[in-house]
This record gives structure tokens, C-alpha cells and sequence, in this order.
């Protein structure tokens, strides 16, 4: 994997950590009229979750690498999708839906941050194997 295509990687990848903080300070904001943060904020976490899986399917990622970096990137895009379903269920009253989900959203996160750091990790052992590549 070229150093241009590892520096891409390891940037997307810390965006996403960062936007997940925001996400999680942005909870906070839940019942007050400042909600809609919460809606951007997701928003921008799946968009950067489907950036990073089209770049790391573009990228010549192998191994574990590319597998950590699909579990980031598909594991963002769950997250937004809990994210809605516990909102809906939270607005219309639907408190055992809304624990259900909430569970699944603790899951994913767990999942999601596990994915974070193995990728960061990894990208990192990967700094200089393969220094003439040619990126294409």
C-alpha cells in the first residue's frame, strides 16, 4: 500500500473518531431545541463511514487491514441507522423499542471503536513496506 493511500486511510479514520466524540457530546443536546446537531452530526458519520469504504475497496489494502477498515466504515453506517430508529421510537413513546435499540446502539459503538483502533493500529505497523510504490 502506497504512503499517499495509508495517509488517506489513517485521516479518514481519524475523522471518524472525532465526529463519534461529537456525536457522543451532542447526546447531550437530546431534549432541547439544539436537537438537530444530533441529526447532522450522524449524518456526517455515515457520509465519512461510506468516503472510507469506498477508499479502502480503491486502496490496496489486504488482510486484516481492509477488514478493519470495512467493519469501521459499515459499523458508521449501522450507527446512523440506530441512531434514526432510536430516535423514532424515542419521539413516538416507544420506550421497549427505544431500550432495545439503545443495546444496539452500545453494541455497535463498542464494535465500532474496537474497529477504530485496529485499523489506527494497523496503518501505523504498515508505515514503510512498500516506500517506491507508484500510486496509480
Amino acid at each position: 500500500m502506497c504512503e499517499e493511500n495509508r495517509r488517506r486511510l489513517k485521516q479518514i479514520v481519524h475523522v471518524l473518531a472525532v465526529l463519534y466524540v461529537m456525536t457522543l457530546l451532542s447526546g447531550f443536546l437530546q431534549d432541547t431545541q439544539f436537537n438537530f446537531f444530533n441529526y447532522i452530526l450522524f449524518a456526517f458519520l455515515f457520509l465519512v463511514g461510506i468516503v472510507l469504504l469506498r477508499v479502502t475497496f480503491e486502496s490496496r489494502a489486504t488482510g486484516t487491514l481492509r477488514g478493519l477498515l470495512f467493519s469501521t466504515g459499515i459499523s458508521s453506517a449501522v450507527l446512523f441507522t440506530f441512531f434514526l430508529s432510536y430516535e423514532w421510537s424515542r419521539q413516538n413513546g416507544h420506550s421497549d423499542s427505544e431500550a432495545l435499540i439503545e443495546v444496539f446502539l452500545y453494541g455497535t459503538t463498542l464494535f465500532f471503536w474496537i474497529s477504530v483502533i485496529g485499523s489506527l493500529l494497523l496503518i501505523r505497523r504498515m508505515r514503510g513496506l512498500n516506500p517506491d510504490c507508484v500510486s496509480a
